[in-house]
């Protein structure tokens, strides 16, 4: 069942999208959103290359240890990465009553121990599961005008292994008219983010970001598609990192599913490059016409 008020988790690939635009976007659809208070990055990243109990654990129950003190035990996030690392960290604290108890001893200072732990009862839940949900998909398709009927989508999902959830994301932009294809290669996920002191490895770290980056636009090429969509934020900050390091002259336009549906339901500022292709598209036909004219 949908739920109509959720603790979302921004994780640090999405830190810097503006909050009033997440909660415009899930107002638009009827749902309540806010921020968990005064959290911190889920320790994914510094866990990959130092693999301590803070980092593996600490750090992404305190997150959810604040979510619980906001009254809801399941908090949202749209990273792969933060997801897996919450859910993760829960499963642990449950196989060693010597783990829970570190917890529990670390937590307290943040006044964020959990006061549950099952993990059938606790955890992260992928925001895709909303947009996905047939509640979702039955406010997207009465509301909105289509915006992206013509167009042929890259639905990247990287890591994301719910298939059902990425059929019926698939289902509700084929139903408004675009076309769409799907990507899974995982793009490198938090080991890509350099926090490695090891120079060669931060090279070799900036190499795969930038073979990723020129594999997932051979993909696009490869299906005509008009921009890529990518419903991880982590995945989102790579390919915006591979770019940054790529010789590719001409790339795929990259935005996230969130803001991919702020813009499908015309929220201010979402998916401005979009909005700018598509103006473009229609002064080129319109320059076309005229020439045929004359």
């Amino acid at each position: 069942m949908l739920k109509n008020h959720i603790i979302y988790f921004p994780g640090c690939a999405n830190s810097y999208d503006p909050k009033t635009k997440i909660e415009n976007i899930f107002r638009a659809l009827d749902i309540d959103i806010k921020p968990v208070s005064e959290w911190n990055c889920c320790g994914a990243p510094p866990s990959h290359y130092k693999p301590d109990f803070f980092n593996k654990a600490v750090m992404p129950l305190r997150n959810l240890g604040l979510c619980q003190n906001g009254g809801e035990n399941f908090l949202y996030s749209g990273c792969s990465v933060c997801v897996n690392q919450i859910n993760e960290s829960v499963k642990l604290i449950n196989s060693d009553s010597m783990f829970r108890k570190q917890a529990d001893y670390s937590l307290r200072p943040f006044n964020a121990m959990l006061k549950e732990s099952d993990p059938s009862k606790t955890g992260a839940i992928h925001i895709i599961d909303i947009i996905a949900d047939a509640a979702t998909e039955d406010k997207l398709l009465k509301t909105v005008p289509s915006k992206i009927k013509g167009n042929s989508i890259l639905l990247y999902v990287g890591c994301y292994k719910n298939e059902a959830k990425i059929e019926s994301l698939k289902k509700i932009f084929n139903i408004m008219g675009a076309e769409v294809n799907i990507f899974n290669d995982c793009c490198g996920g938090e080991k890509l983010q350099n926090m490695t002191p090891i120079h060669s490895k931060r090279i070799e770290n900036a190499n795969i970001a930038d073979n990723f980056f020129k594999l997932i636009n051979k993909k696009a090429d490869e299906t005509n598609s008009d921009y890529i969509v990518t419903v991880c934020s982590m995945c989102e900050k790579n390919i915006d990192d591979g770019m940054k390091l790529s010789d590719l002259d001409i790339f795929a336009p990259v935005i996230g599913l969130v803001e991919f549906i702020g813009y499908i339901l015309d929220i201010d500022d979402c998916g401005e490059l979009l909005n700018y292709i598509s103006r473009s598209e229609v002064e080129s036909e319109s320059l076309i016409s005229e020439e045929c004219r004359l």
